[in-house]
């Protein structure tokens, strides 16, 4: 086992990868201030993958970003072992002048990492990823499945590559398969499952898809209509057949609710 993927013993912990207490965040100021989040209590295991599902609007993405340091609460505390949390989003965000090798050797660049050691790790993550032998191109000769992947591989380069034997690896992924046709996007969750099983490293995974989630999930959070707050959680894994169709009708009939209840208000 390599060195970065080591750190799937970490799985194993018990203090989570990040733990967010009494969480609000307010938008603006006076008459114009919108509160995007109401008291949010969620945990994250090292290793876990939990899946944050809720209607547009509802601060999923306003959420990732306060984990990510991207944003800073209005009040309640945020508190991660990771020391370096990495944020995939729906656009790939490559840059488009360097390869794909360059792009995943960037993130371990920023971090610190020595050249020798960068260039065994950035093999090992495209390796991962299952594009070894497209390191050499750029973004415009990739699919759009393949630059997700090699931005899945940067990802996991900011999250892993850098962290302490005692510090799970944290990847934060704002409906990263969105934008991608349906075959594409099964194909990439499966690939995604078997990345998160090697690596050990803690998913928050934000989607609008019940089945998505489900389907991924160890476990989902429903996040109410703005603003945020957990209305609903379900342990997920290891479902298949009919125990996980009849999750998926449950969360999808508490979403409906949740919408309607606040489109009453």
């Amino acid at each position: 086992m390599t060195a970065t993927l080591d750190i799937a013993a970490t799985r194993t912990g018990t203090t989570p990868a990040v733990r967010l207490t009494g969480v609000h965040k307010v938008f603006g100021h006076g008459r114009a201030a919108v509160t995007a989040l109401d008291g949010v209590d969620l945990a994250v295991a090292p290793g876990e993958f939990v899946c944050l599902l809720g209607a547009s609007g509802c601060g999923k993405t306003t959420l990732l970003n306060l984990v990510a340091g991207l944003e800073q609460p209005t009040a309640g505390v945020i508190s991660t072992r990771s020391a370096r949390p990495a944020v995939m989003f729906q656009e790939a965000a490559l840059m488009p002048w360097l390869t794909a090798a360059r792009n995943v050797d960037l993130a371990l660049k920023l971090a610190g990492q020595r050249r020798p050691e960068r260039r065994r790790q950035v093999a090992e993550l495209l390796d991962l990823v299952r594009l070894g032998e497209a390191a050499g191109k750029r973004p415009h000769e990739l699919s759009g499945g393949m630059r997700q992947r090699v931005a899945l591989a940067r990802a996991l380069a900011s999250t892993l590559g850098t962290a302490a034997a005692d510090e799970p690896g944290l990847l934060l992924m704002d409906e990263p398969f969105a934008a991608l046709d349906a075959i594409t996007r099964d194909v990439l969750q499966g690939e995604l499952l078997r990345i998160w099983r090697a690596t050990g490293t803690a998913v928050l995974f934000v989607t609008h898809d019940v089945r998505e989630a489900v389907r991924l999930g160890q476990r989902v959070v429903l996040l109410s209509s703005r603003p945020g707050r957990v209305a609903g959680e379900w342990v997920v894994d290891g479902l298949h057949g009919a125990p996980e169709l009849a999750v998926v009708e449950e969360v999808n009939a508490r979403l409906r609710e949740v919408i309607s209840s606040h489109a009453a208000a």
